[in-house]
């Protein structure tokens, strides 16, 4: 059955909201959906500002159907994501959640935007058996989530409870490549992590802060969120500062 043939799971609908000449893009994470991104999308769109969160290949279905997507299938939807925003909107920040994140970080190394930010950005996993997941998905297909909670907020998020390891070989690859972009990133970059992050490590938000060339950049650690702050007990301080960097660099 195919992607368009397939029901989307409750409230992992693309969000789209009409605003002003100013266009965020915003991409969610790893096995997650733009629920994730909801009460952001909604913050900025009280801002005036024209939002777009799109549903990305493989997400919001069932993890069956992400198992077969490689990286290059959801860079191109976040590509023509953002060609879409640019014909209605003279300014375009990206703001990318975790695996979101590198795809932001990809899309300004090669396209011309005004601004990007990386939130929890997945450059490096926690789980020290995420390396071998281009042998393991030969044996063991999928894995149970187990590294303890993404949220630390009494909140629910929805996202996939099992995790293709083949789809994870993909993420990893993408992360890479992430690596030879840093130097090609000029614009202004705000990034964001948490302290408390049990999916991806703060340092891989350290090290992309250290490779860029851009002369404005900012980081800021979180100490009470895990790793979706845009859900999390510290999310108004996340959409705050969004909101203050988008100001600055349009």
């Amino acid at each position: 059955m195919s992607e368009t043939i397939q029901k989307i799971i409750g409230s992992c609908e693309p969000i789209k909201y009409s605003g002003n000449t100013t266009g965020c893009l915003l991409l969610h994470g790893f096995t997650s959906s733009p629920f994730e991104l909801r009460f952001l999308a909604d913050y900025l769109h009280k801002k005036n500002f024209t939002v777009q969160a799109p549903l990305l290949p493989g997400h919001g279905l069932s993890p069956e159907f992400l198992k077969n997507i490689n990286w290059q299938t959801w860079y191109a939807a976040a590509k023509n994501e953002l060609f879409e925003l640019r014909k209605q909107c003279s300014s375009v920040f990206i703001i990318g959640q975790s695996m979101g994140a590198l795809l932001a970080l990809h899309l300004s190394a090669h396209y011309q935007v005004n601004g990007v930010a990386a939130l929890s950005p997945a450059l490096q996993l926690q789980n020290r058996f995420a390396s071998l997941s281009h042998l393991i998905h030969k044996v063991y297909p999928f894995y149970k989530k187990s590294t303890g909670p993404d949220i630390h907020a009494e909140i629910e998020n929805i996202a996939y409870d099992k995790i293709p390891l083949k789809a994870v070989s993909q993420l990893l690859k993408l992360s890479k490549h992430i690596k030879d972009d840093l130097q090609d990133i000029y614009i202004p970059v705000l990034i964001i992590y948490a302290r408390q992050d049990h999916v991806v490590s703060p340092k891989g938000a350290v090290y992309i802060y250290e490779r860029l060339s851009s002369k404005e950049k900012r980081i800021l650690a979180l100490d009470e969120s895990f790793h979706i702050m845009t859900l999390d007990v510290e999310k108004e301080i996340v959409f705050t500062e969004l909101n203050k960097f988008i100001l600055r660099s349009k």
